[in-house]
Parts: C-alpha cells; structure tokens; sequence
C-alpha cells in the first residue's frame, strides 16, 4: 500500500484522532495474537531460558501461562517474562520438558488432618 498517497492534510483533528485509535487498536491485537502464538510453544513444566537485562542466562521451569506472560520459577525466585524473550532450554531427549520424576522433586506433599483439627 502506497502511504505517500493519502492526504493527511484533508483529515480534520476527528478524523486523524479516530485513525490514530483504530491503528492503535489493530496493532495491540497483532501483539496479542503473536503474544498466544508464542506461547502456545510452550506448556507447564518446561524448562525455559532467558537473557536478563544484565546478560545473565537465567533457566527455569515454566510455573504458569498468563494471558501475556509466564511464570517462570528459578533457584533465584520468580520471574514473570513475556514468551518472546524465552526458549526452551535442553532437557531431556533435547526437548526442553522434564521428566514426571524430575518435576515432583521440586514439590513437596503437605498432608491435611482429616478432621480439620490439628493432630
């Protein structure tokens, strides 16, 4: 499309402010839309990396999916990344997902009294 072409100049401050709002507007769904596609690469459990601010390789396993981000849990805490700026780390047979037994090492089992009082 030939943007030189269009006469912004014949748009009064209405019309150039509703133009500005439906670019906006088409522009955050492309982001969404690109945003659920990268994170449909990915699903709980995964074993992710990504750079920080600093450069440092920070890995993790992928807690939770946001709408627009993750949760990522790593020794150093939580971190919530957007998926563009991950990927998924070698695991085992390379594919970034860790085993079942591997997972549950990370979690501990905390039993409740079966009446509800203290034992």
């Amino acid at each position: 499309m030939d943007f030189d072409s269009i006469d912004l100049t014949k748009l009064s401050e209405a019309d150039l402010i509703g133009l500005n709002r439906r670019i906006v507007e088409r522009l955050q769904l492309l982001r969404s839309a690109d945003s659920l596609v990268q994170l449909a690469r990915f699903s709980v459990g995964m074993i992710v990396e990504f750079e920080t601010d600093d450069g440092r390789t920070i890995s993790g396993t992928v807690a939770r999916l946001n709408q627009r981000t993750a949760t990522v849990v790593t020794a150093a805490g939580r971190w919530r990344v957007s998926p563009s700026l991950w990927r998924a780390a070698a695991g085992p047979q390379g594919t970034g997902m860790r085993s079942a037994r591997d997972v549950a090492r990370n979690f501990v089992l905390v039993e409740r009294p079966r009446d509800g009082g203290e034992e």
